[in-house]
């Protein structure tokens, strides 16, 4: 059920994940379902200040909901401001106001020791 542009390439290429944003974008329904998604996940924020980290950021576009969102992914893509493996990094205490992810956990070999 790939879509024709992302047919053949890897889920974890960057053309992959660069296509991805462009098909959200051009879908009215997929990008009205990630609006929906962004809103609530914005309201269910602590209203604290500080950083938020999106791990996996991939094509979504949640940036545009959270401002100095820290768009995060384990490779290189243009609209990222961070590489970094979700599953094997440490943060101090208190340093984030929140982590937060759509459409991640398919992609990791065992999403259940993410969460340990």
């Amino acid at each position: 059920m790939a879509h024709p542009l992302t047919r053949g390439l890897d889920i974890d290429d960057t053309r992959t994940t660069h296509l991805r944003l462009r098909i959200i974008q051009e879908k009215s329904f997929l990008r009205q379902i990630y609006q929906e998604w962004y809103r609530a996940i914005v309201a269910a924020l602590p209203q604290d200040q500080g950083a938020v980290l999106e791990l996996g950021t991939g094509g979504g576009f949640m940036s545009d909901f959270i401002p100095d969102l820290i768009t995060s992914e384990i490779f290189y893509c243009p609209n990222i401001r961070a590489v970094l493996d979700g599953s094997r990094f440490t943060l101090v205490a208190e340093s984030l106001r929140g982590i937060v992810m759509t459409d991640v956990l398919h992609h990791l070999p065992q999403p259940r020791h993410f969460f340990y």
